[in-house]
């Protein structure tokens, strides 16, 4: 069962505070990571984020989970920019998985 998350409906165009991400994945993904096989972060009718907001929404998704999350998560309907946003905080989140895994 997938759990559909859109951004822009419910927090905005422009996507730009990291405290914003976080509130918004701990109230909406976190409490039900367990129940649904996917999430799915449609990111359409965004225009822009920063990294701030990337990183909080998926880097503490890695440090939680590990990488098991890459099978979980998908985007959806990222434009140019909110790409590399993404793209950046995935690499960063499996960074702190591997850094996590290797203080263990």
């Amino acid at each position: 069962m997938n759990h559909e998350l859109h951004l822009a409906k419910d927090i905005g165009a422009y996507l730009a505070e990291g405290s914003r991400a976080a509130e918004y994945r701990l109230r909406n993904v976190e409490p039900s990571f367990g129940v649904y096989e996917t999430f799915v972060f449609d990111f359409e009718g965004v225009r822009g984020m920063n990294s701030s907001f990337a990183n909080a929404l998926i880097v503490p998704l890695f440090t939680q989970h590990g990488t098991e999350v890459l099978k979980k998560i998908r985007f959806r309907h990222c434009n140019p920019v909110v790409k590399i946003m993404i793209e950046s905080a995935l690499t960063l989140g499996m960074e702190a998985a591997q850094g996590d895994r290797a203080h263990a």
